[in-house]
């Protein structure tokens, strides 16, 4: 019974964070985003960039078997910040909804199983959307950055900035990118929290080293080195200025 159990709970948590991630996913394809990443177990499907083919992969990373996934959009422009809040709700959401059909199936059938799949991911969906002070890795739950998002001031420009930021890379559009990079790394390096101005470090470094300027590399470099102490070792990592 005990192994049992277990058994049961490795599922449910792999099927409750496949289906989480897809509730991320398909929010992105209905708003006209493109699938960009989507892992399940050892296997992903991914691009290249936006305007590549999907591929089909192993994923190297065993963090992300339990279910990953993302999509990008065709341009940067003022949509993005709303349909990344739709994006970052549809988790949760996607969670809550397996967490009813599984407690509501097991009041029918009985089964161990769809008990224990649907207190997963009620937990999963709770544990997602409500905004906690609470980093997940790099940043906050899906709902603290709902809420940062969708209000208005600083923590809006920087939830925008850092999704503009870190999908430049997948749309690939240099000549778009360099109208806009300067503004949102600036929005990140004044940032009172320090993952998101290590973020801004970062992207300066790398915006840095693709023009050759040594100088500012070392600066941004040594500035990231002042606040390392202060974020997760992922972030660091992530954000390796090499």
């Amino acid at each position: 019974m005990v192994l049992q159990l277990i058994v049961y709970a490795v599922i449910s948590f792999f099927a409750a964070t496949v289906v989480h991630e897809f509730g991320h996913v398909l929010t992105g394809l209905m708003n006209g985003w493109k699938l960009f990443l989507m892992v399940v177990g050892p296997f992903k499907l991914y691009r290249e960039d936006i305007n590549g083919p999907v591929r089909f992969g192993i994923e190297k990373n065993p963090a992300l078997w339990g279910g990953c996934g993302g999509t990008a959009p065709r341009k940067l422009d003022d949509s993005v910040g709303k349909v990344f809040a739709k994006i970052l709700i549809a988790g949760p959401v996607a969670s809550l909804i397996l967490s009813i059909a599984g407690l509501a199936a097991f009041i029918f059938t009985k089964h161990e199983f769809l008990l224990m799949l649907g207190m997963v991911a009620l937990g999963e969906g709770i544990a997602c959307i409500l905004p906690m002070n609470i980093k997940t890795g790099i940043l906050y739950n899906d709902g603290t950055r709902f809420k940062r998002i969708t209000g208005k001031g600083k923590e809006a420009e920087e939830e925008k900035a850092i999704i503009c930021l870190a999908l430049s890379e997948m749309i690939n559009n240099k000549e778009e990118m360099k109208l806009m990079e300067d503004r949102l790394i600036e929005v990140l390096t004044d940032s009172d929290d320090p993952s998101y101005r290590y973020h801004g470090l970062f992207y300066a470094y790398m915006k840095a080293k693709e023009n050759g300027d040594r100088a500012k590399m070392d600066e941004m470099k040594a500035a990231a080195e002042l606040i390392r102490s202060e974020v997760s070792k992922y972030v660091a990592d992530t954000c390796a200025m090499t």
